[in-house]
């Protein structure tokens, strides 16, 4: 079985501006669902380390 992600591009890398940069450059009729998919995946991750950093990061400041 031939493996889906061989004709794919690239996953989006980098910071927000990076991956908006880079998908801006890809043609939509090239981006199958699972590669978008998985790129939501990856950004919903990211998204949820950077706001678990900052709970823990105004956790930290608060005063008791």
């Amino acid at each position: 079985m031939e493996d889906p992600r061989a004709d794919a591009p690239d996953d989006l890398t980098g910071t927000v501006d990076d991956r908006q940069e880079q998908l801006a450059l890809l043609p939509a009729d090239a981006l199958s669902a699972d590669w978008l998919r998985r790129q939501l995946d990856n950004a919903l991750a990211a998204w949820s380390a950077a706001e678990t950093e900052l709970d823990i990061s105004k956790e930290a400041h608060t005063d008791y």
